[in-house]
């Protein structure tokens, strides 16, 4: 077999559909791109059933069905990027293991790479979720905007075609894969939302563990830091000391004015605050400085910015030295 040109990979890590069913759905589409291909299908030791599953497709066609599973249970984002290290296609379609975008969406995502999109993700359309899962979308998805400086509406979707080249360049760990559009955007890559219809078997829960909205409130918290102020901490964190001890200092003025006035500082709790948010407002300002400073020192070692193309004339060829005569 030759090296396919397409990688679809499939992390089973948080809930997973009849993993059969979900195969016979979009090999059809994968097969009509006109590529060598196959399906990579990444397995979180807990998943049993669903590694059977994979395992039965995996014995029905070796050719195009690959599997791997892990020894622990792992996030999405782990499991991606072992997935990325062994996908064999120059390009990478990710997808979740069960139903979400429609299998036909991913001929449109493939057609966007083939354009000249490096990235491009699905952009559900017609959703029919219930209410509160489409508020809980459109309020992450407008959070994260806002702090990424992007409009892009459906960040949450996990269909994605990429150019294996990209995901050269990207920080994946954590739950940043939710983020993969944005950091390639912040990269210069070009990246394109595609229209594609949510499945009519799509059955997203609707409400999640309260642990499961704090982690996704911290993960926009950690992106918006990475893409505004990774390489300027001091504008971040010398702000934030200057709001605080701006604050801190006119408190403490205005009760020493007060004091010089007769009024007594004793029982006078809004000292100690006063106080304390000049000591805040020091301690965020030398992070920000020290922040600064290891960047100074490990500048050479972090590149500012992508070369996307070189055009140049090659260079001339250096004259030959004549030998000395004797």
């Amino acid at each position: 077999m030759t090296a396919p040109a397409l990688s679809v990979l499939i992390p089973v890590v948080e809930r997973a559909d009849d993993l059969r069913t979900l195969h016979a759905a979009f090999e059809p589409p994968i097969a009509g791109l006109g590529r060598e291909y196959e399906f990579l299908y990444l397995v979180s030791r807990e998943f049993e059933d669903a590694f059977q599953q994979a395992m039965e497709l995996h014995e029905r066609d070796p050719e195009h069905v690959r599997v791997v599973r892990f020894g622990q249970p792992v996030g999405e984002a782990g499991a991606l990027a072992v997935g990325f290290q062994r996908a064999r296609g120059e390009l990478i379609l990710t997808m979740p293991a069960y139903f979400d975008a429609e299998p036909g969406g991913v001929t449109a995502l493939a057609a966007a790479v083939g354009k000249g999109a490096d990235l491009a993700f699905a952009s559900r359309t017609g959703r029919r979720d219930r209410p509160a899962k489409r508020l809980q979308s459109a309020v992450f998805n407008r959070l994260a905007s806002w702090a990424t400086g992007t409009r892009f509406r459906d960040l949450a979707s996990a269909t994605r075609a990429v150019r294996r080249e990209v995901l050269a360049e990207l920080p994946l760990y954590g739950d940043f894969h939710r983020f993969l559009p944005v950091l390639a955007h912040q990269l210069g890559f070009a990246v394109e939302e595609v229209p594609v219809p949510q499945d009519l078997r799509a059955a997203a829960p609707a409400v999640y563990r309260p642990r499961v909205y704090l982690w996704r409130l911290l993960d926009i918290l950690s992106v918006f830091f990475l893409t505004r102020f990774t390489r300027r901490p001091l504008r971040l964190f010398g702000a934030v000391g200057t709001l605080f001890g701006l604050l801190g200092a006119t408190i403490v003025l205005v009760v020493g004015v007060q004091r010089l006035l007769g009024q007594p500082l004793a029982e006078r709790p809004v000292l100690v605050l006063g106080i304390l948010l000049l000591g805040l407002g020091v301690q965020a300002f030398t992070v920000g400085l020290l922040g600064e400073l290891l960047l100074f020192f490990h500048a050479r070692e972090i590149p500012e910015y992508r070369l996307a193309e070189v055009h140049e004339a090659a260079p001339a060829p250096l004259p030959e030295r004549a030998e000395p005569k004797h």
